[in-house]
């Protein structure tokens, strides 16, 4: 993406969230309930799907709506839920070995993103990420470079 086009993508992501009632105010991402102050659950957030009908409604934008349609209509309209993953176990399993080597890269992205995430929180408290498909990302990653070198 080259400069005018991540401006407009930014643009489209703050629409997205705003239309949830979240903006640059970490205040926002917290809600009332029975007069308690909460973090907002799961579904006050938003999908993919949800910044898919913004990208939609610009013309500018239809480029990156047509590249989000594997993601919230296609073979990876999984990752455009909400998400199942309790991050106060105290163990997390991502099992990411039915995803295929097509969409491997999506699944070890996400996963060691939001665990490193976790592991930020707290430094004072050890904590470790095993990624036992390792060598799946790899090897894929090792085909694409391989692809671009002789194409």
């Amino acid at each position: 993406m080259d400069e005018e086009e991540k401006a407009i993508m930014e643009e489209k992501l703050i629409e997205c969230y705003k239309i949830k009632g979240i903006t640059f105010d970490d205040e926002s991402l917290y809600k009332e309930k029975n007069k308690i102050k909460i973090f907002k659950e799961n579904e006050d957030m938003p999908r993919l799907e949800d910044l898919y009908n913004i990208l939609e409604k610009d013309e500018k934008t239809k480029i990156f709506k047509i590249k989000l349609i594997p993601f919230v209509k296609g073979s990876l309209k999984f990752l455009n839920n909400y998400t199942n993953v309790k991050l106060d176990n105290k163990l997390i399993v991502a099992d990411i070995y039915e995803l295929g080597e097509e969409n491997i890269k999506y699944g070890m992205y996400i996963f060691t993103d939001l665990f490193w995430d976790k592991i930020k929180n707290n430094r004072e408290i050890k904590k470790a990420i095993y990624l036992d498909e390792i060598w799946r990302l790899i090897r894929s990653n090792f085909k694409q470079i391989c692809r671009r070198i002789y194409i």
